[in-house]
């Protein structure tokens, strides 16, 4: 635990110098004070239908394991644990909802870690075809911005497409797959016992059998159509926030909806890092590198893309916390009481 929280507030302080690089806090406070207000209304209001659509999303995913759940309940878990997402240190967010689920309807630890795992599976997948396509196929920026395009181009294409056929194939084929997987470690292992490449393989292998069980709503037809038809909704309101904000500080040209999408698709990669409680600086630093990949940065955009990136960060942890607390006050439940039960949650079954 100990471990983790350091390893993640180093990461807070790389990434938090890097976003503040270049820029002095004067320019800082003269772009977040020519900032566009007007943005804010309908930012706010596509972040409520995003909670919305996930909160329904949720509803469809855990149905089956608490058929007396209903959509008020799974809107109160969601917004809570995702608070405690962007609050608690090291990641022990993660653990709230299964904890919600068990406290509320029964549901066993272990089949509430899957829905948050197969929920991760989904938008994992979405978020690696989303960031192919915007990179491979929007238009290159001026200047710096499509050298950097031009380089994450090659990027994604020798490291991006390969783990999305792999994910892919993981659902398509599950049994099969994992066959296969098990062979290549196993082979590995008698090649070179003990060896990096072995215990690589080894904690691939595992992952994936994670995945293929976390993954297992995906290969219900009946599933398929609405869980796609509600991340599609999600993560189209995620690029339009984008899109708008860019507006409010004056570089809407260059981040329309599809460069949106490729932002916090971006974006979203890099909060899958270690990063200290409310991901403190590695947000920073991962959209401002996102948005340097589509021509906003350098020379005036250095201090408009990190109020940018300041406030889209402020804005999600407030329209978290706002409908979070209001079901903590309603629920009788404290934030106290929560991380509690995420640290014994961790600790296994026996100890939450």
């Amino acid at each position: 635990m100990r471990a983790r929280v350091a390893l993640g507030l180093l990461f807070g302080a790389v990434f938090l110098a890097l976003a503040f690089r270049g820029v002095p806090l004067a320019e800082l406070g003269a772009a977040l004070a020519g900032m566009d207000a007007r943005v804010l209304a309908p930012v706010a209001g596509l972040f409520a239908l995003q909670i919305a659509v996930r909160a329904l999303r949720q509803l469809v995913l855990v149905r089956g394991l608490a058929p007396d759940t209903g959509y008020r309940d799974e809107l109160a878990i969601l917004s809570i644990g995702f608070f405690c997402i962007g609050t608690f240190p090291a990641r022990l967010g993660e653990a709230v909802r299964p904890w919600l689920w068990r406290r509320r309807h029964g549901v066993p630890l272990g089949a509430g870690f899957g829905v948050v795992f197969a929920e991760r599976a989904i938008d994992l997948l979405a978020v690696l075809g989303l960031v192919l396509c915007v990179l491979l196929w929007a238009p290159p920026p001026e200047a710096a911005g499509a050298a950097a395009l031009a380089w994450a181009r090659r990027l994604a294409l020798v490291l991006l497409a390969p783990l999305l056929a792999g994910l892919l194939g993981l659902v398509v084929l599950h049994e099969r797959a994992l066959a296969l997987a098990a062979s290549v470690a196993a082979w590995l292992e008698r090649r070179a016992p003990g060896g990096a490449a072995s215990r690589i393989a080894a904690s691939g292998l595992g992952f994936a059998r994670s995945f293929v069980a976390g993954v297992g709503a995906l290969r219900q037809p009946r599933l398929l159509l609405p869980l796609a038809a509600l991340t599609l909704v999600t993560f189209a309101s995620v690029g339009a926030i984008t899109a708008i904000l860019a507006r409010g500080f004056g570089f809407g040209d260059r981040i329309g909806f599809v460069e949106g999408l490729g932002v916090s698709g971006i974006a979203s990669l890099g909060l899958a890092l270690p990063a200290p409680p409310g991901f403190a600086g590695v947000f920073e630093g991962s959209v401002r590198g996102a948005l340097a990949l589509f021509g906003v940065a350098g020379g005036a955009f250095d201090a408009p893309a990190l109020a940018f990136a300041l406030v889209l960060h402020a804005l999600t942890w407030v329209l978290q916390a706002l409908p979070a607390l209001w079901f903590l006050w309603r629920d009788h439940l404290a934030p106290g009481e929560l991380l509690g039960a995420a640290r014994r949650t961790r600790e296994g079954p026996e100890a939450a």
